[in-house]
């Protein structure tokens, strides 16, 4: 994929951690919904200003969506609803998501997803970074709900052994 379209809970998992910048990295194009950005600078944590600092820098460049589709608008949230909106409009784009209805929802519309974990086990692919497990569990430590089950099948993935 070229582009990637971030959903709200990614960037702030991203963001708490100080790996936003693995987006970049990884993709030549980011971009997020203005229903996004309003989502998550509505919260009082370091992911405002992150997130402020990667809009005014063009990390992730802002873009407003008028038209959402009703299913989704009825269904998700605004911010997730708005960036499927996105990724069904933009080629090449992939989206980055974890809300489990979210997910499911954009692979009915045949958009390539991807979560946090799964951006995470590219960036070490592509040698971003040295491991995963580390970073996941800062996401987990700063509030991020992430299962015992999910890490462990992560570090199968990432061929990395999970503290115990």
């Amino acid at each position: 994929m070229k582009c990637i379209i971030a959903d709200a809970g990614p960037i702030i998992a991203l963001c708490k951690v100080r790996q936003l910048d693995l987006l970049n990295l990884l993709f030549k194009s980011c971009f997020i919904t203005d229903d996004v950005y309003t989502e998550v600078i509505k919260g009082n944590d370091q992911a405002v200003d992150c997130l402020k600092d990667a809009v005014n820098a063009q990390v992730l460049i802002k873009i407003t969506v008028n038209q959402i589709e009703l299913i989704l608008e009825q269904t998700l949230d605004k911010g997730e609803a708005s960036a499927i909106t996105l990724a069904k409009q933009k080629e090449h784009c992939a989206l980055l998501i974890d809300e489990i209805k979210g997910r499911e929802m954009a692979k009915q519309l045949n958009i390539p997803v991807i979560g946090t974990a799964g951006l995470l086990l590219l960036a070490k692919r592509k040698g971003f970074i040295d491991e995963v497990l580390p970073i996941l569990q800062k996401i987990k430590n700063n509030g991020y709900w992430l299962s015992t089950d999910f890490l462990n099948k992560i570090a199968k993935l990432a061929n990395e052994k999970k503290d115990k």
